[in-house]
């Protein structure tokens, strides 16, 4: 328990330490501050009191550090801080150029230049052209392209076929398999089936190095769907698919696994990224929520799923209940191969062939199986619920990886706002003074505060950026060295939080704020500064302009 006294000490060991670093015209006015402490009722009330006036002593030392004072008065007034110029004083000269080398020395860094990099992310959705990352994700990608066909580096060709699309993605995908063979899986990972000008053979050719993977045959699937969408003759209900979209659904359902090759790519990424020395962390975690199947896989699996459940009804109907149970084990048993988190989107459809899979066992009189269904079926609400919200806060991260991406936004927009007001102060002082050397420069005590003032905050923005950023940089390092991919998903949703506009995502009450809805202010905001501008330029001309002389 906190001693009754114990503010009040703090209060005066407070004050104290203030009178002791204030300047030598403020002693007698921190003085009187310490003797009425004596006569402020109340401990706390004496703490707030000693805070207080301890602030305005540090402020008072603060300043006197800055720039010197002719008269003994507490602080300049504002006709000094406007009018007056001063020659610079050394102890703020230097305390601005330490603040200034040691954000240098950091941007030597190359955690902070990758951080900083970082964010400039979010200015992709405000300035709707190429970011920075992206544009420095192209040249890096560029030169990586350029030395893998100088070495002919099958592996770093496939690096970049993965991160390009469209005939080039193609190409690049072509050229790796024919230099390595082993390499035809990136095929799919590339994408390569989305026009079917690019997918000639390269299907087949993912057929057979890989028999038993049912993912070739979503392609196939997926390859009919996109076709449908360009004809724009897209089929009402499952009935009504082609016969080779039915056919490449059964060879689907009949394969016995389902390989996306997520974990192949992020092998061969590790070694394509330490043989390279790629830095760029948008290059190396562009997978991690991302499970691999074509866009309508989902979509086809559940729409074959229905189309199975009701044609194993027709037969049960007809009596054949045997050819029903291979319809509904057939579900079953490819929501087991897709998995808790990529049978997701068929959940209704394997819960009804499980629920029909208990009916006909318990009419056949095998209870033990009836039993088995009704608890997978009774299972399945408990596992998607779970997947569900494992699924959300994969994505989205912690509240830890949102207040460190947001810290990383604002550290960058901070940096970016200071040191451009350092400038802007240094070139100001230059023209005024008409001169660069140190002893001929003047300023004024504003713009040396700013300049002061701006300098601490590029400081204090860069440091929080590096420490913001430190954990996700070590996470990036250990999964390149030694293949450690934990902290991969809590720096992919910090990366993808990075690229959204500052302020965007926050709920207020029950109004979202969307991108769109920062965009629309941002420029709001422009627009409204570019008047007020305007104006204030019209009104500075009127005022400053010579008046014509009113003859006698």
């Amino acid at each position: 328990m906190i001693p009754a006294g114990f503010p009040r000490s703090i209060a005066i060991a407070l004050l104290r330490f203030a009178i002791w670093i204030a300047p030598h015209d403020t002693l007698d006015w921190g003085r009187g501050m310490l003797s009425e402490l004596n006569h402020v009722e109340g401990n706390w009330s004496a703490l707030f009191w000693s805070l207080g006036s301890a602030g305005v002593l540090a402020k008072h030392a603060l300043v006197a550090l800055i720039f010197p004072r002719a008269n003994p008065s507490i602080g300049p007034s504002a006709g000094d801080l406007f009018s007056k110029e001063r020659p610079m004083r050394k102890p703020a000269l230097a305390v601005i150029a330490s603040c200034v080398v040691a954000s240098l020395l950091l941007f030597l860094l190359p955690v902070v230049r990758q951080a900083f990099r970082v964010s400039l992310a979010q200015w992709n959705h405000i300035l709707h052209v190429q970011a920075p990352f992206t544009r420095q994700s192209d040249a890096v990608l560029k030169d990586l392209l350029r030395q893998a066909e100088r070495n002919h580096d099958a592996e770093a060709l496939a690096f970049v076929a993965l991160r390009t699309s469209g005939s080039e993605s193609a190409r690049l995908a072509d050229e790796a398999v024919r230099l390595d063979p082993n390499l035809t899986w990136v095929y799919a990972a590339a994408g390569t089936f989305y026009r079917p000008s690019f997918a000639a053979g390269r299907v087949s050719a993912l057929e057979q190095c890989d028999p038993q993977n049912a993912l070739p045959h979503l392609i196939v699937a997926e390859r009919i769907d996109l076709e449908q969408v360009d004809s724009k003759k897209i089929p009402r209900s499952a009935e009504e698919e082609p016969a080779g979209w039915r056919e490449a659904m059964a060879r689907a359902f009949q394969s016995p696994e389902l390989d996306t090759y997520l974990d192949r790519q992020k092998r061969l990424d590790r070694r394509v990224l330490a043989r390279y020395h790629v830095e760029d962390p948008f290059q190396a975690v562009s997978y991690e929520h991302w499970y691999g199947l074509p866009s309508y896989a989902s979509q086809d699996s559940s729409l074959y799923a229905e189309l199975l459940i009701k044609s194993g009804e027709s037969l049960e109907a007809r009596g054949d209940r045997k050819a029903a149970l291979a319809k509904y084990l057939a579900v079953a048993r490819f929501g087991e191969v897709m998995g808790a988190d990529r049978g997701f989107f068929m959940r209704r459809e394997l819960k009804d062939a499980y629920t029909r899979l208990e009916a006909l066992s318990q009419l056949e009189g095998n209870k033990a199986e009836a039993a088995l269904y009704a608890g997978l079926a009774g299972q399945l609400d408990k596992t998607w619920e779970s997947q569900l919200a494992s699924w959300r806060n994969s994505y989205r991260g912690s509240d830890v990886t949102h207040w460190n991406s947001l810290l990383v936004r604002l550290s960058g927009l901070l940096i970016l706002f200071f040191a451009s007001l350092l400038a802007l102060c240094v070139i100001g002082v230059m023209i005024r003074s008409h001169s660069v050397k140190l002893t001929s420069l003047r300023s004024s005590v504003l713009t040396l505060t700013l300049a002061f003032s701006s300098a601490v905050g590029v400081l204090l923005s860069s440091a929080v950026l590096f420490v913001s950023y430190w954990p996700y940089s070590h996470a990036l390092q250990r999964f390149v060295s030694a293949g450690d991919e934990f902290g991969l998903a809590e720096l992919s949703s910090f990366l993808g939080n990075s690229q959204l506009p500052l302020g965007s995502g926050l709920r207020i009450g029950s109004w979202y704020v969307e991108v769109s809805n920062v965009v629309f202010y941002f420029w709001f905001a422009v627009a409204i500064l570019c008047v007020l501008a305007l104006l204030l330029a019209i009104l500075r001309h009127f005022q400053t302009r010579p008046r014509a002389s009113i003859p006698a």
